[in-house]
């Protein structure tokens, strides 16, 4: 150790001299380690940290499969094939069930919207959380009578003033009363997804409906988490839950057509999703700008000790050993990337900061993205095997210098010889290739998110608002509910700057979605095997408030009501689908409610309007149908308004023309529908953002190595380069010499990094959109885009190499 202190010691002495070179590499190192570090922090926190309950590894997310499209994707589940499940597994200790939902809590005369998740009891024993006050739900919680909630820890903060007296009593939600359980720990949350639960409510709010659907059996809207017996195998787990789903296919046919196999997934596997390729791909790309950092640093080295040759062979001869000349350069090199390594920690911490408006929601666990302790010891051992990386070839090449040669010949003889050019060679061409991979990578980004941003989502969202109100279940009836939303669109409509207000759901990249199955004229299979399409519910205006085009018949009006005859408007997509070929209006569709309930079973087609992007931007526009609110009353619509100006800037007056009908009914979720269509392409920018950034850090880095192993070979040519201009040639045969060394390495490493590019852009495939993982554009244009910087950078040394005066170099050698 005492050794270790006395190579450091020696190491900062050098670098004092030297402090252009320090200042340099120091620099270059902390763009790397930081960046490293910043994408690190996030893969860490969404995808290595583990999951904070007891035994992750045995946690289980479970799904049907759903077979309907041909490709089997997972599925939620019914109640009360959940209820099945859960007590004829034998290989699960638990199985727990939970629900998004929303409540609205009235206390002290306040409304508040809350985001809550209907769960089973026995959720928390799955998870393996118990409440830090209170107690636990128990079975009979999930039966008609017994509303109990479990707060979180927020909530009983923010709310409740942390009063340990909250539990046994009772709160308001959504007009009905619930007695609080327990409250649950600071640090919990699930799901482990934005924005976070504030509270856990028991099913019994759910079998008290007067169609409830812990009894419907094909009213899919869970999702399940299981914890595995000990000793229990996945596999094992599969084919257990596999013959009981078949049994129940077997049992309940109309119910469960495609609930024939199930997926098993690990839970931690799970909650990453489909965010796994992108953030692999963000790494790997920041790995890459980290190396082109060592190959720079490492030239730089090979050129410093070049012009330490001398130094070198003098300690040689004076008896220190070639294992000693390395152990003091590799010191230099740790120390070099220890002191990159700490700025560097510096940088992530800025740049996280900068990037949190810039992550995609969707990606989980955001709030846990931090340099915490895990993040730091990485950065640390990044910079110690980043110091190795670029140190070993540097030390081994000086180190192995002649001592004898060098000091009888000097340091420009044997320092520049064809070893020495040669390895800088091989440097320059790897990052440079490794540039172009970077650079292929970032332009197939920006081409996929600029056609991202030019898809047509089939409606103008520009000056649209939106909000959600939430009547209580309690407080209204269904006629109540309708007379609300009657009185309220006119007074909306009202507003200054409005054009016109009215209202639907799900709306359009909003996160909604609904399906059922229906039936319709010319469809004779059984009724087990109807099709599943989507479903929202729209008041009258809707589709000319979005500006959706009608193609034909009529849309919504105010004649559409619960006693008039029903009606229905279908998209483009299922009008193609189904009545291809022939005029959809005046057929019929019998859509399914429920569990075998059939509201309105002949629904009139009076309309088809144009296709939508439902899901996201990348998404397909898929067949649809459209219900009058009044003829389906599921769920209270979503406010939607157009303006002429600024939709942000209506917000408060249409939070007052609620609050002026009912003070108790909270308004949430206000976002313009730009909002949702900027989050629909979140997770494109923020891969083409960072991508890019790493392009463009790559591509200074390629010119500045270019630039330093052209002006290193010029230093040591010098002689050559005056001779020649001696005996006649001209500044001009000079300039295109060393130009055309420079531009030789940079074609040399395009080539190459073509070659790689061509493989590796297969991996991102399915994050392009509009444009294939080989665009022969893209390729082409980051190839002449390097090769114009790689002309830049030779330029500088090339032209100072032409202005060498020969007659002052051949006198000062």
């Amino acid at each position: 150790m005492t050794q270790l202190f006395s190579y450091l010691r020696f190491a900062l002495r050098q670098l004092r001299k030297s402090p252009v070179f320090a200042f340099t590499t120091v620099l270059t190192l902390a763009l790397g380690i930081g960046a490293t570090t910043a994408i690190f922090s996030l893969v860490y926190a969404v995808m290595l940290k583990p999951l904070p309950f007891p035994d992750q590894d045995r946690l289980a997310w479970l799904a049907r499969e759903d077979h309907a499209s041909g490709t089997p994707i997972p599925g939620p589940l019914s109640y009360p094939n959940f209820f099945d499940w859960r007590s004829q597994n034998h290989t699960f200790s638990g199985i727990a069930c939970y629900r998004n939902g929303t409540a609205t809590l009235t206390h002290n005369g306040d409304a508040l919207h809350l985001n809550s998740e209907f769960i089973s009891s026995n959720l928390f024993q799955v998870l393996g959380v118990a409440p830090i006050l209170g107690h636990d739900l128990r079975p009979e919680d999930e039966t008609p009578g017994h509303r109990t909630v479990i707060l979180s820890y927020s909530l009983w903060q923010s709310r409740f003033g942390g009063d340990p007296a909250i539990v046994g009593q009772t709160i308001t939600l959504d007009g009905q009363t619930f007695n609080v359980a327990g409250v649950m720990p600071k640090s919990f949350n699930f799901p482990l997804v934005a924005p976070a639960v504030d509270l856990w409510s028991s099913l019994a709010v759910v079998a008290e409906d007067p169609e409830p659907l812990t009894n419907q059996r094909s009213a899919e809207m869970i999702d399940l988490v299981g914890r595995l017996k000990p000793g229990v195998t996945l596999d094992q787990a599969h084919a257990d839950l596999n013959l009981v789903a078949r049994n129940l296919a077997t049992q309940y046919p109309e119910a469960n057509k495609w609930e024939t196999s199930v997926q098993v997934v690990p839970e931690a596997e799970h909650l990453v999703g489909s965010s796994r390729t992108g953030l692999r791909v963000l790494f790997g790309a920041v790995a890459m700008v980290l190396l082109i950092a060592c190959v720079n640093v490492a030239g730089l080295l090979l050129a410093r000790g070049a012009r330490r040759t001398a130094e070198i062979a003098l300690r040689a001869a004076l008896g220190a050993s070639r294992l000693e000349i390395i152990r003091q350069m590799l010191a230099e090199s740790l120390l070099l990337s220890l002191l990159g390594g700490l700025t560097g920690i510096l940088l992530a911490e800025a740049l996280l900061h900068g990037a949190v408006r810039f992550l995609p929601a969707s990606l989980p666990r955001l709030s846990e993205i931090s340099l915490n302790p895990e993040v730091l010891a990485f950065a640390v051992g990044l910079s110690v095997l980043t110091g190795l990386l670029f140190g070993i070839l540097p030390a081994l090449r000086v180190s192995g210098l002649d001592p004898s040669l060098a000091l009888r010949e000097g340091t420009r003889s044997v320092a520049g010889g064809r070893g020495q050019h040669r390895l800088q060679t091989v440097l320059v061409i790897g990052e440079t290739a490794l540039g172009l991979v970077l650079l292929v990578g970032a332009g197939l980004f920006i081409r996929s998110f600029i056609s991202v941003l030019h898809v047509d989502p089939g409606f103008n969202p520009h000056g649209v608002f939106t909000a959600r109100i939430n009547l209580p279940e309690n407080g209204y009836t269904h006629d109540q509910k309708i007379q609300f939303v009657d009185q309220l669109m006119p007074r909306l409509a009202a507003l200054p700057g409005v054009q016109s207000a009215t209202g639907a759901w799900p709306l359009p990249m909003s996160g909604g979605n609904i399906s059922t199955t229906f039936g319709y004229d010319g469809y004779h299979g059984l009724k087990a095997d109807r099709p599943d399409e989507a479903l929202a519910i729209a008041l009258p205006g809707f589709f000319e408030t979005m500006r959706i085009p009608l193609v034909a018949g009529r849309t919504f009006t105010a004649q559409d009501k619960s006693a008039s005859p029903p009606v229905i408007v279908i998209n483009q997509a299922l009008a193609r689908k189904y009545f291809a070929g022939t005029n959809p209006i005046g057929r019929h569709i019998e859509v399914d409610l429920g569990d075998g309930v059939v509201v309105h079973p002949n629904r009139e087609i009076v309309g088809v309007v144009g296709d939508v992007k439902r899901l996201g931007l990348t998404t397909e526009s898929d067949p649809q149908f459209y219900l009058p609110w009044t003829q389906a009353v599921i769920t209270i619509p979503v406010l939607t308004i157009r303006t002429a100006g600024n939709p942000d800037d209506i917000a408060n007056a249409v939070h007052g023309a609620v609050s002026q009908m009912d003070p108790t009914v909270p308004m949430y979720q206000s976002h313009s529908l730009d909002f949702y269509l900027a989050q629909s392409a979140a997770q494109p920018r923020f891969q083409t953002l960072l991508v890019s950034s790493f392009a463009a850090m790559a591509l200074l880095l390629t010119a500045i190595g270019l630039y330093g192993v052209l002006s290193y070979i010029v230093q040591q040519r010098a002689l050559e380069l005056a001779l020649r201009l001696a005996m006649g040639a001209q500044r001009g045969d000079v300039l295109q010499l060393v130009l055309k060394r420079g531009m030789g390495l940079a074609a040399i490493g395009i080539a190459a990094g073509l070659a790689i590019s061509f493989f590796l852009t297969r991996f991102i495939s399915t994050l392009l959109y509009g444009i294939r993982p080989t665009d022969a554009l893209t390729f082409a244009g980051v190839s002449f885009l390097l090769l114009f910087v790689a002309l830049a950078a030779s330029f500088a040394p090339a032209y100072r190499a032409s202005q060498t005066d020969p007659m002052h170099t051949l006198r000062n050698p």
